[in-house]
């Protein structure tokens, strides 16, 4: 008799830990319509009514989806007193792809309301790439808080002096996905953001779904990130953590630079890496990750 109950409670215990999601693609999706049509399709791990919950929400870069994040996913999922929130944005992944204008402002409105639906107020957000800018813009009109954590972000920096050189190279870099060679602009795209010693795996996840995406998207994503009216000198006070690499042609002051735009910051700087950081250097990340969210 002993030993049935053993043996139950075994096979209860495997059956339990076999529900238990081991991988991000395993996580059940969720889905919110915002402006009354535009589905837009999340994950959400550990969800809890409890405001007091810190709260990880992951926000993916250009031309990728949620599943960037899955070695965070790992890495954090056994942590009960962590909720996480990983969001395709529109255009992207799972979501819906309107004929819109994709700016800024209609990123940053996806992840709201995704935060609003389940009653979230504050979270840390974790940007990858274009995913920097956009929590930025979420932290800055929204009403959110919590802090940033900036993976090798974008950024055009308009401080009025900057040269016309400037201006008309940046101005190219948003057009350049405009034509119908927009596939192979972002074929060559992604082959720039190999560091010394990427992964190779890394850079097939990123072949297998950067070039996927839509040209208008593209076009429409690129051309409206480099205008100037979503670029100021307005700080966010809340907690930052940046984490670049040279490999992405950083300004030799481009600590300076974050400094002047967040007063509260963790910086490093790293050399050799690629771009998908969280996914190169998976522990270092997870680990700093860690560190700052204690704070």
């Amino acid at each position: 008799m002993k030993r049935t109950i053993q043996l139950f409670l075994l096979t209860l215990l495997l059956v339990c830990c076999k529900q238990q999601p081991q991988t991000l693609s395993e996580l059940q999706s969720e889905f919110i319509t915002i402006d009354d049509s535009i589905k837009i399709h999340y994950k959400i791990w550990n969800a809890s009514n409890d405001k007091d919950v810190k709260t990880l929400c992951f926000v993916h870069g250009f031309g990728c989806d949620l599943n960037t994040w899955e070695k965070q996913f790992e890495a954090f999922r056994d942590d009960t007193d962590l909720q996480l929130v990983f969001i395709d944005l529109p255009g992207y992944g799972q979501s819906d792809k309107p004929h819109v204008e994709y700016t800024l402002d209609f990123y940053a409105h996806a992840v709201d309301e995704v935060l609003n639906s389940n009653n979230i107020t504050s979270a840390v957000f974790i940007g990858h790439s274009l995913g920097t800018p956009v929590c930025r813009q979420t932290l800055m009109t929204t009403g959110h808080t919590g802090g940033l954590v900036d993976v090798d972000g974008v950024y055009c920096f308009y401080d009025g002096n900057e040269s016309l050189e400037y201006v008309e190279a940046v101005q190219q870099f948003g057009h350049a996905f405009d034509g119908n060679d927009c596939r192979e602009v972002i074929t060559s795209f992604v082959s720039s953001l190999k560091g010394k010693y990427t992964p190779q795996d890394i850079t097939d996840y990123a072949m297998s779904v950067m070039p996927e995406t839509p040209q208008y998207v593209a076009s429409s994503t690129m051309q409206n990130l480099v205008d100037k009216r979503w670029w100021n000198t307005s700080t966010i006070t809340d907690p930052v953590m940046v984490i670049c690499t040279q490999n992405s042609g950083l300004d030799p002051d481009n600590k300076e630079k974050m400094q002047a735009l967040y007063p509260n910051l963790d910086y490093t700087e790293l050399t050799t890496c690629g771009h998908f950081i969280h996914m190169e250097q998976a522990d270092m990340f997870n680990k700093k990750l860690m560190e700052f969210v204690n704070k």
